[in-house]
């Protein structure tokens, strides 16, 4: 009796621990869900032509026709809604895989080099690229390419590898330096294999959650750039560009800012809440009973 009841506290402490899991996964995966769904629709069926200005009638109110208004040319904003919401998920993707593909390959060289020297410049590059900010970035990259979604991806991709980079470089050197696989090198497995069969599936879910924030900080800047003008040009929707437009009459016709503005919100959140939920379930620190 008394082992059972000694072990319900703990039984219970789990349960509640899973809960808060399924918690974030459930709400973080619903709230980027809906908005992928939409970008997805967009694909097949939106409500109008994106370039379609109906019949006329600028900064109209939501109504059945328009569920969520028009803007000042007569454009029902749902629709732009919706090809914004596809802009988003490509810029979000193409940054994220830039940012992974970077990050994770200067942190692991830093992280493996022989010599001091090596790592400590490896280390001064990444904290000077974690400096720079990301519009200056793509100032840059725009100079040099010209405005375009690839352009955007790229100044996005390579803003947020560097703190990828720091963040795998950190972790793999911990676990270069335990014991197992010090033993591992004495035995001469080389220096890819031990990479592929001890640094990376131990260091995985930490680069997973920062890869889900980069996601979200990429869908924020990429619509700060379009609000500047430095992302895609038109007549490429965009939920930063929707904010731009709607800037002139805010006062007037709130629900053109209104509407991007909340979506925005809905799928940081959602990247947020979901790169909580995957850091509880997969980080074992978390899901260690109190």
């Amino acid at each position: 009796m008394s082992g059972t009841t000694g072990g319900r506290p703990k039984e219970q402490a789990y349960e509640s621990s899973r809960l808060r899991v399924n918690s974030s996964l459930i709400i973080g995966g619903a709230l980027v869900s809906i908005i992928l769904a939409i970008a997805l629709v967009s694909f097949l069926w939106t409500p109008y032509d994106p370039s379609d200005t109906g019949e006329g009638i600028r900064l109209g109110a939501p109504s059945t026709a328009h569920w969520t208004g028009t803007d000042k040319l007569g454009r029902d904003l749902f629709t732009q809604l919706m090809i914004g919401a596809r802009l988003a998920f490509v810029v979000a993707i193409g940054s994220t895989a830039v940012a992974g593909i970077i990050g994770i390959t200067l942190g692991l060289l830093a992280a493996s080099a022989k010599t001091r020297i090596v790592d400590e410049s490896f280390t001064y590059f990444f904290d000077v690229l974690i400096a720079f900010p990301t519009i200056l970035m793509a100032m840059l990259v725009v100079t040099i390419r010209g405005a375009s979604i690839s352009s955007a991806i790229l100044a996005i991709g390579i803003s947020g590898s560097a703190i990828v980079s720091r963040l795998c470089r950190i972790s793999a050197t911990r676990i270069l330096g335990t014991d197992y696989v010090k033993a591992a090198i004495a035995c001469g497995t080389s220096r890819p294999a031990i990479v592929f069969r001890h640094v990376l599936p131990n260091i995985y879910p930490l680069l997973l959650v920062q890869l889900t924030l980069v996601a979200a900080g990429a869908i924020l800047a990429e619509a700060s750039l379009a609000y500047l003008g430095l992302g895609a040009p038109p007549p490429q929707a965009s939920w930063g560009r929707m904010l731009l437009e709607a800037q002139g009459s805010v006062m007037r016709a709130p629900w053109g800012a209104i509407v991007p503005g909340l979506t925005i919100v809905t799928i940081v959140m959602g990247f947020n809440f979901l790169g909580d939920g995957i850091r509880e379930l997969l980080d074992p620190e978390m899901r260690k009973d109190e």
